[in-house]
């Protein structure tokens, strides 16, 4: 069954009929060798993380190795964004503006208004227009009454030029250009960011991705605020938000444009998270923008001829090929193309096996309305459900009448918030030794499968040690006997030194599925028990992907009990591909409470208590007989 589900969607044949891909496009080589072919932003769209769906094939259909990696640095010619000419105590000074953002350049072009323009005596450069040091630089070379300067790689962002005074009259430059290096780019377009307001003067907001997977060159930032502004950027792994980028911007009247370099790293994720800070009234985000790093695909072709690129699909079992040794010839593809993937076999989709209704222990009703039969639906699990289920989800069911559906559990990289509170009180431990504060955080729901919790305090200097521990609700005198037996499950020492307004953050990894309170303690020695404490808790997301049912029966979400054997479906062999696929969004409909499981010996009560009556009838009627 595997192996029959694999040839489904991995079929190719000759070029121009490339089968179980959503999308292809086509790419003429000329001649044998390395190449490279780059994307643009709707094949970023569509493929998966990595490339790792993506698939090369030759004219003859055979399938080559290839690799999707950053494009190289490319020299690009760019006018200068200000140059200004002015007199010196010495002759005369050209300084050079090349632009925000770090900018590797290597060359400078000088269009003199007056030909001949004579070559400067001193080239300098400085990051930030007021601490210069020398630039070594070639003979100039001038052509078309434009002179043009080569110098060491650099990202100075300022560029000043020097003429002696030999003659009276002053060099006049026209236009001033350089060569950037670097690596191509893809603007994204993008809409209003999703934003919440925090706590007083934070705004909390979510940058969307195109996909996940992708690199960050360049994120703007258009700010409205008064005073100074905080902010924090980060990029979600493993269902917990990782910091990225942090600093203070200095006041500036108005709207201000600020601009973040995230790093090489890919988000593994779809979306980052932006928090904006500010000391007195909420800063706004008006609006931002977005500059991916560009992506390549590298292959060797045996000869020339049309290449097909197939993406959409199944992923990529096989290694990648090495990188080349030399320069691989630069193809531009041709314009994608799309097509319908094979229908998901119904063998591996329908209803199947029955399950025992004596073992369910909750029962919820999911309702698709835009499905149709065939039709893949996702269904991302709310948290009542996980009160209910184990802490791997094994005995979770999905029924179409009392048959199961299979199903495949995917979990983002993305966090779901669980619970926020920006104003927790501290109190002193009285079981504990002097010194020490303690806040029980209760959840709305038990058995959330907790990934961190980012706790928040004023930025004022701290450095206390953390503990963190999770307790069962209880109102019985044992209770502190039960929380000193709890382990502890997270130590860490918080320290913060302040940058105002930015907050003080520690940020901690919680360890899966906890029941209803988290206890967060701090030996706080000679300090006061920390003020203002807020704390947020994450955690993982779930959703169920399966096949909607061609049948007039309800499709039921339902747990087993804690005994039940994990499934194991063959639609689980899809693996990721089923992420390709078009899906509609199903959810929990609100129907009846859940059912609870009932005793395994609770059918029989009844006949027992019956029983039982009738023989003490029979005793007491035996010992009225013998009485008279």
């Amino acid at each position: 069954m595997t192996l029959a589900l694999a040839l489904g969607l991995a079929a190719a044949s000759a070029r121009g009929d490339v089968q179980g891909f959503h999308y292809t496009r086509e790419a003429a080589v000329p001649a044998p060798g390395w190449v490279r072919v780059p994307l643009d932003l709707a094949a970023v769209r569509h493929l998966a993380p990595g490339g790792a769906d993506l698939h090369v094939f030759s004219p003859s259909g055979g399938e080559i190795p290839a690799r999707l990696e950053p494009a190289p640095p490319r020299p690009g010619r760019r006018p200068a964004d200000a140059f200004r000419m002015e007199a010196a105590d010495d002759g005369w000074r050209l300084t050079v503006d090349v632009g925000p953002g770090l900018l590797s350049h290597q060359r400078l072009f000088l269009s003199a208004a007056h030909s001949p323009l004579p070559p400067p005596d001193r080239l300098e450069s400085s990051p930030d227009g007021a601490s210069w040091q020398p630039l070594a630089r070639g003979e100039p070379e001038t052509a078309a009454g434009e002179m043009t300067l080569a110098y060491p790689m650099t990202t100075d962002r300022y560029l000043r030029l020097h003429w002696p005074r030999r003659r009276q009259e002053t060099p006049r430059v026209s236009a001033v250009a350089v060569e950037i290096v670097a690596s191509p780019v893809l603007s994204v377009p993008t809409v209003n960011a999703e934003c919440v307001p925090g706590p007083p003067g934070a705004l909390f907001c979510t940058l969307a991705l195109p996909a996940a997977g992708q690199t960050p060159r360049r994120i703007t930032l258009d700010v409205e605020g008064k005073g100074l502004v905080g902010f924090r950027l980060y990029a979600p792994r493993d269902a917990r938000w990782l910091p990225v980028a942090e600093g203070v911007w200095q006041p500036a009247g108005g709207r201000t444009r600020h601009e973040l370099t995230p790093g090489p790293e890919p988000v593994a994720g779809a979306a980052l998270r932006l928090e904006l800070h500010a000391g007195g009234s909420r800063p706004r985000l008006a609006g931002w923008g977005l500059d991916l790093t560009a992506p390549t695909v590298l292959f060797r072709a045996d000869g020339a001829g049309s290449h097909t690129l197939a993406y959409g699909g199944a992923r990529q079992p096989e290694p990648r090929p090495a990188a080349p040794g030399g320069h691989p010839l630069w193809v531009e593809p041709g314009p994608e193309s799309e097509h319908g993937l094979p229908a998901l076999p119904a063998v591996a989709t329908a209803p199947g096996v029955r399950l025992n209704e004596r073992r369910i222990a909750a029962s919820w009703r999911i309702a698709a309305p835009s499905a149709r039969p065939g039709s893949l639906v996702r269904l991302e699990l709310p948290p009542l459900v996980y009160a209910q289920a184990r802490a791997d989800l094994g005995n979770l069911r999905v029924l179409s009448g009392d048959r199961q559906i299979p199903f495949r559990i995917w979990s983002p990289e993305e966090p779901a918030l669980a619970f926020a509170d920006r104003d927790l009180r501290l109190q002193a431990s009285g079981g504990r030794r002097s010194g020490d504060s303690a806040v029980e955080i209760h959840l709305p729901q038990p058995g959330l499968p907790l990934s961190q919790i980012a706790l928040t305090a004023p930025s004022v200097p701290l450095r206390r040690l953390t503990a963190l521990r999770y307790l069962e609700p209880s109102t019985t005198p044992a209770r502190e006997v039960r929380r000193r037996a709890r382990p502890t499950l997270v130590q860490d020492t918080w320290e913060c030194r302040p940058q105002p307004p930015l907050p003080c953050r520690n940020l901690l990894p919680l360890p899966g599925r906890a029941p209803s309170v988290v206890e967060v303690s701090f030996q706080d020695r000679d300090n006061p028990p920390l003020a203002a404490l807020g704390a947020d808790l994450w955690r993982r997301r779930d959703v169920l992907l399966f096949v909607w049912p061609d049948t007039e029966e309800p499709v039921r979400l339902v747990a087993g009990s804690d005994t039940l054997t994990a499934p194991s479906y063959d639609l689980q062999a899809l693996g990721d591909a089923l992420l390709s696929y078009p899906w509609q969004p199903a959810e929990l409909s609100q129907g009846r409470a859940p059912a609870r499981l009932q005793p395994w010996w609770s059918r029989w009560m009844r006949p027992m208590t019956l029983l039982a009556a009738a023989v003490l009838l029979l005793l007491l009627l035996r010992r009225i007989l013998m009485a008279t």
